[in-house]
């Protein structure tokens, strides 16, 4: 009977507290008397740790490396969140393949890898990504369809046993499990966990939760003829993991050489610190003029939430900026006729009654609650809207026929908060910078 033994990571979005416990995990698991393939699903790197921040994710690399790693795919966080730029040099450092064959990069794998263990089993591995088909073109990367990439590759592939290395969520996991012949799928995206593994159909799955929470551990067993005789599936809670004093000096040390350097650059002197209290919320109406004065667009509209504190200081370093608008969230420009954008803007402040006091969580937000709307540009009197003039502070009544721009967040296109959002006017996600990126850029502009 010949085995072989598989570990696995995903989700861990830079909580990388847990980090020294799952590389112990790994490096025990792997020394044992049995062959093993190590492998990460994406979304290890998340930028709201300072670390991450500071060395583009650089980090996060330099530890999956301690991991040694058979092969990595990436998440959304990797592909979306971070610029063209960062991303096509993430992986510079990286001593395993990355595996991605429904995204065009130079830096992935496209084709199937196709591995021989020591006992002769070929193990055949792709890497698919979720595809974000209104953000990765935009953001400037080929987007392939992954179901047309299965039926492309999949019977190309001469191998004994098929691993998929999917960062496509539970559901698509399940249909390609339904739809396709593959012996195994390691999942991550939507934080789904099986502690036992699950099956469908012929399908094995297998998934680790979130954030470093749990790892996983699948155990398989082959005859002579290299046909899988028995599987054990397994996902750790790292919090039954033995511990070291060790780790949370590494793990402040990483946290403590984050902070230091991004507070060495100073954005920006406001003339005064700005608070965020109600009723005035006067450092968002700040960040709402500042975000349609860099996008060169009149209207904008965000939510007092985004920024986590309750003041924007004097002095403003790029830790200042990191720890106030901590979100993942870029700005998106929609286009609508004046009789859309006074239904969507209606719908967003009926909903936003509800939203206001809600634990928000999920689409890139990192804040604690949505809180009040802020408009710029814009007035909300007695359910209509009326447009500022920059100039005198006049209004003037939208009219239903002409096109208007406004900025919003882009978590509430991607949220299911505003439906009307989704199916009414064009919309344009600005790549590159997040929230927080906009302020560093409009102050270095200036």
């Amino acid at each position: 009977m010949n085995k072989l033994r598989i570990l696995h990571l995903n989700d861990l979005h830079s909580h990388l507290e847990r980090f020294p416990v799952i590389e112990r995990f790994f490096a025990e698991k792997s020394q044992e008397k049995v062959e093993s393939l190590r492998f990460d699903l994406g979304d290890n790197v998340d930028r709201v740790h300072p670390l991450t921040e500071a060395t583009e994710g650089q980090i996060n690399v330099e530890l999956m490396n301690r991991l040694n790693l058979t092969a990595a795919t990436i998440g959304n966080n990797e592909g979306l969140g971070l610029t063209h730029e960062m991303l096509s040099h993430l992986y510079d450092e990286a001593n395993f393949p990355v595996l991605l064959s429904n995204l065009i990069t130079d830096f992935a794998q496209t084709e199937p890898l196709i591995m021989t263990t020591s006992f002769g089993l070929r193990v055949g591995l792709i890497g698919l990504t979720a595809p974000y088909s209104r953000a990765y073109p935009q953001a400037g990367w080929e987007l392939l369809d992954p179901f047309v990439v299965l039926d492309k590759l999949l019977p190309k592939m001469d191998c004994d046993f098929t691993i998929l290395l999917s960062h496509l969520g539970k559901n698509v996991d399940e249909q390609i499990a339904k739809d396709y012949d593959i012996d195994l799928i390691i999942g991550a995206h939507t934080h789904h966990l099986f502690e036992h593994g699950a099956q469908v159909n012929q399908t094995l799955l297998a998934a680790a939760g979130r954030y470093g929470e749990y790892v996983g551990q699948i155990d398989l067993a082959f005859n002579e003829n290299n046909q899988l005789v028995d599987a054990q599936i397994e996902a750790i809670a790292t919090n039954t993991l033995p511990q070291k004093r060790s780790d949370i000096v590494e793990t402040n040390g990483w946290e403590l050489r984050g902070h230091k350097l991004l507070e060495g650059t100073v954005v920006t002197k406001l003339a005064k610190p700005l608070p965020n209290l109600s009723p005035d919320f006067t450092a968002s109406h700040y960040l709402a003029k500042l975000f349609a004065d860099y996008e060169k667009t009149a209207l904008c509209l965000i939510n007092s939430g985004l920024l986590v504190t309750d003041e924007l200081p004097q002095s403003l370093t790029l830790d200042d900026l990191h720890e106030f608008l901590p979100h993942s969230i870029r700005l998106v420009r929609f286009t609508f006729t004046g009789e859309e954008l006074r239904q969507v803007l209606l719908e967003i402040i009926d909903v936003s009654a509800f939203l206001a006091t809600q634990k928000i969580q999920g689409m890139g937000f990192r804040g604690k609650t949505f809180g009040s709307l802020i408009f710029q540009g814009i007035e909300p009197i007695n359910g209509d809207f009326y447009l500022k003039s920059a100039k005198d502070d006049s209004l003037e009544k939208i009219n239903d026929e002409q096109k208007y721009q406004i900025l919003l967040p882009d978590q509430y296109l991607f949220a299911w908060y505003f439906p009307l959002l989704k199916k009414l006017g064009q919309s344009e996600i600005l790549f590159p910078y997040f929230l927080r990126e906009i302020v560093a850029e409009y102050f270095k502009n200036k």
